[in-house]
């Protein structure tokens, strides 16, 4: 399970969010909920590893034993993130940030298994478009794809379906669903549509 406990973040004298606390357990999707500028995108980042707590702690056990938990500097390896300001590399193509960010990650990718991967969010037409080419709801769904890549056992999605049609929501159902059955799911949104996803929420 995902655990966090008195989480406080802030920015010199301005408090974003103190005192959360929570646990997801796997097999879990959660939504994070709060107005504009409480925090949600910011909760994600400290989970991830990508920005450190004014106090608090977050922490994976993946037995449920806190004993053999993995604070944040282990647990970013166990994260995939996509959000809007996620990192996807605009000069190269479609394939090459699978196989960069692959690359990254440890997992060995043939072209076989990154052409099957796009498949997934229909974007193996565009392999070799270079993403500063594609639309915002396609770039969303690049990010999916490669925050998807090493099937880590909890991710974090940031208002997921801001720029996703009808199709690219289709997809992050898929993707949510297949997330319940190797780990667990944090959703920053308001979104309704988002929040039918979700079987618990953390409101900030």
């Amino acid at each position: 399970m995902l655990c966090v406990r008195k989480l406080a973040k802030r920015y010199g004298a301005r408090v974003v969010f103190r005192d959360v606390n929570f646990e997801v357990e796997v097999g879990t999707v959660a939504a994070v909920l709060g107005s504009n500028g409480a925090g949600k995108s910011t909760l994600l980042k400290i989970v991830a590893g990508l920005t450190r707590p004014t106090s608090g702690r977050v922490q994976w056990l993946p037995t449920g034993d806190a004993q053999g938990a993995l604070d944040a500097e282990v647990l970013q390896w166990q994260c995939g993130l996509a959000a809007p300001d996620a990192p996807v590399y605009r000069e190269l193509t479609v394939g090459e940030n699978l196989e960069f960010f692959g690359r990254v990650r440890g997992v060995e990718l043939t072209p076989d298994a990154v052409l099957s991967h796009l498949e997934k969010f229909s974007l193996h037409t565009r392999r070799n478009d270079l993403a500063m080419d594609l639309s915002s709801g396609l770039r969303a769904r690049l990010q999916l794809a490669v925050a998807t890549l090493h099937r880590a056992p909890l991710l974090l999605l940031d208002e997921p379906s801001a720029n996703l049609d009808e199709a690219g929501r289709a997809i992050l159902q898929r993707v949510v669903e297949a997330q319940r059955e190797q780990g667990l799911a944090l959703i920053a949104t308001n979104d309704p549509r988002d929040l039918e996803l979700c079987d618990e929420r953390i409101e900030l």
